[in-house]
């Protein structure tokens, strides 16, 4: 890769190192990865997002680390097809290699999450109007089929919720997709 290098750091811990890698387990993250993570935090704005440079570690996987040489084009391509995906450059070639699928991209996956908040907006708003037009129905005491169509409104506004449910769920735990 021209022009970049593999900068390395050695820190003295000075006897936190109990705390800093319980934190980064308590992420899924290696040390490495908490303490990138940190130092990108603590340098304010930055052309990567963080989330982009280290996939979730699996700390109660035995690892074992193994150094492959190939051509600086084909791993110029495994960097950036892996951080594309979110993933370690290990876990990246550990899925080709046992064939596990691959994740989507992180860039749809965060536009996915984007266009699913818009929707459970757009539903949400929906829901209310549904409920207010349930409201007008109940005051208009009309016909039976006014009625009829009330209870229909009804059980659309519950689908609705439960969508809304759902998807939050999903929304507020994005980590369940890796």
């Amino acid at each position: 890769m021209e022009g970049a290098s593999r900068d390395r750091v050695t820190i003295d811990l000075r006897g936190i190192g109990d705390v800093v890698r319980s934190a980064a387990a308590g992420r899924g993250q290696t040390v490495a990865a908490f303490a990138r993570q940190a130092l990108l935090a603590s340098s304010g704005p930055q052309s990567l997002a963080v989330e982009q440079l280290d996939a979730p570690a699996h700390p109660a996987r035995s690892v074992a680390k193994v150094h492959l040489r190939m051509d600086e084009r084909e791993a110029e391509v495994l960097i950036l097809k892996a951080r594309a995906l979110g993933l370690s450059y290990g876990e990246y070639v550990g899925r080709l290699v046992t064939g596990t699928p691959l994740p989507p991209p992180v860039a749809q996956r965060d536009a996915d999450r984007a266009a699913l908040r818009r929707s459970c907006d757009q539903l949400a708003a929906l829901a209310g109007d549904i409920n207010a037009l349930i409201r007008l129905i109940r005051l208009a005491k009309g016909a039976e089929a006014a009625r009829q169509f009330g209870d229909r409104m009804r059980g659309l506004e519950a689908d609705v919720r439960r969508h809304i449910d759902l998807a939050s769920r999903l929304v507020a735990r994005p980590e369940d997709e890796r």
